[in-house]
């Protein structure tokens, strides 16, 4: 009886957890641990040399897999309005083909068709999963995706600890249950009764209580387009700058050792631990510190970790590599976060499908590290004769540039307009206007104001009008200083008796 009990207290608290920090959406972390953790056990590539995925005869056409798939199969699940049993089964074979694949490399032996064969299958696996993870990630709330997210680093931790002691068929099993694990959850993602109808469709805004009337020139009368007028510049700007990153990443990674000094002398990753735990706490905090999510509010400390990194990879000495590997592998951990925060933001906003803009980001990730991997084995090759310090300052100097054509504004939507309001959003808006003139209130804060005096929640303005949590907070203080006021409930009285005069 009482075992009983503490059982079913147990469960209740478990669930409370699970409620709070929607534990199973922090599944995408499974795909990012996959991703270390195969090239960590030596069981899988048994003869890998370096730190770069170049490990054996079929990273070539795993690296080329995954490309293709973000590229076209983000275009293709964008466009995509497939029933849910049909995105079900997706969801389970891409997370197949990643397992299967990771067995396939991992006992080809000899034979080149399963070598070639299981880098194509985990490529297009990984692809399709991280991709369909996007989708299911848009039915969260604001707050919950900047902490189901980050989170989902931890993951990595596990296979930091572990991973490298696990030989043999242990070692093959575990790196290939991780994406079925990750598919799991995917599902029980999909199938949450918090998903409401149409979260899972790509580039839907997610329907949580009433939508706003504001719209704006990207809107196309039909809901979210693939890819909303002016923004698709945007996004081939900031996926450019992506590759040029990590066509520097993957560069110093193909010439780097297997493990740094400290790696060597204590036996366990220091470098990677830290950096999933620093990715956590600094994607938490670039998010919360930022004005607006947006490629340069968050990524605009990329450049700079990027140049230090291959300045720190090209210096001999313990610490040197150590410290290196830390700021490289903590780069590497946050652009993953970051890359979903910002798509499914402006997944919400309704400026891009989620499936097709974490496609081309992460599909131009791909591509550098892809890059960046062949022409760092160039140099070493002997009838070559480049020059790694040659080569790591033409790097520099391409990094340099990419921060400087780096976009620093979103494109501009247009000044909203009320289309269809009632009588009420009509009266409210006059009052708002009124207000404005008469107390000064910016533009920004008079729409602030009408959302609110709607009833509109702070998530739900922040969803709308692009902006962080310290932004909207700031803005709200603002109006009530202006409106000399101190809650809610006074301002729409406010607004209220502005729109009977």
């Amino acid at each position: 009886m009482g075992k009983g009990i503490m059982r079913d207290g147990l469960l209740a608290a478990l669930g409370r957890v699970e409620a709070a920090f929607k534990l199973r959406y922090m599944g995408i972390g499974l795909v990012w641990a996959w991703l270390y953790g195969t090239y960590t056990t030596s069981a899988v590539f048994p003869d890998r040399q370096g730190q770069s995925i170049n490990a054996d005869e079929s990273w070539l056409a795993s690296a080329v897999a995954v490309v293709l798939t973000f590229f076209v199969g983000g275009l293709l699940l964008s466009r995509t309005t497939a029933a849910e049993g049909r995105l079900d089964r997706l969801s389970a074979v891409a997370a197949l083909l990643l397992s299967v694949g990771t067995v396939a490399s991992a006992f080809g032996g000899n034979a080149v068709v399963l070598f070639w064969g299981g880098g194509t299958l985990t490529g297009i696996g990984y692809a399709l999963l991280s991709m369909l993870w996007a989708q299911a990630l848009v039915a969260l709330d604001v707050e919950e995706l900047e902490v189901a997210v980050p989170l989902a680093s931890l993951l990595i931790v596990p296979c930091v600890v572990l991973f490298p002691f696990l030989e043999g068929a242990v070692g093959v099993a575990a790196a290939a249950a991780l994406p079925l694990l990750s598919g799991g959850l995917l599902l029980l993602c999909r199938h949450d009764g918090n998903i409401r109808e149409g979260a899972t469709r790509s580039g839907e805004r997610s329907a949580r209580g009433c939508e706003s009337r504001w719209t704006n020139a990207a809107d196309d009368g039909r809901g979210s387009a693939v890819v909303a007028r002016g923004w698709g510049t945007y996004l081939g700007r900031v996926a450019g700058v992506l590759a040029v990153l990590y066509v520097a990443i993957g560069w110093q990674a193909a010439l780097a050792g297997m493990s740094d000094g400290v790696h060597a002398l204590v036996g366990v990753d220091v470098a990677m631990l830290m950096a999933s735990l620093a990715s956590v706490a600094l994607g938490v905090a670039i998010v919360f510190f930022s004005k607006k999510v947006s490629f340069s509010g968050l990524f605009r400390w990329a450049v700079p970790f990027t140049v230090v990194t291959l300045v720190l990879r090209g210096v001999s000495g313990l610490w040197a590599g150590f410290v290196g590997n830390a700021v490289g592998d903590t780069l590497d951990s946050l652009v993953q976060v970051l890359v979903y925060l910002l798509v499914i933001t402006l997944a919400k906003q309704g400026k891009v499908s989620a499936p097709l803009g974490v496609g081309l980001l992460n599909g131009a990730v791909q591509l550098g590290v892809l890059l960046g991997n062949l022409g760092g084995a160039l140099c070493l090759e002997p009838m070559v004769g480049l020059s790694p310090s040659l080569a790591a300052a033409a790097l520099i100097c391409l990094v340099a540039l990419s921060g400087i054509v780096m976009p620093q504004r979103e494109p501009v939507d247009g000044e909203p307009a009320l289309v269809g309001a009632d009588a009420l959003e009509r009266s409210l808006l006059e009052g708002c206007r009124r207000l404005q003139e008469r107390s000064g209130l910016s533009d920004r804060e008079t729409e602030i104001a009408f959302l609110i005096a709607r009833g509109y929640s702070r998530p739900y303005i922040r969803e709308k009008l692009f902006i962080s949590k310290n932004t909207v907070a700031t803005h709200i203080r603002h109006i009530y200083g202006k409106l000399a006021i101190h809650s809610k409930e006074e301002l729409i009285d406010l607004v209220s008796e502005a729109a009977k005069e």
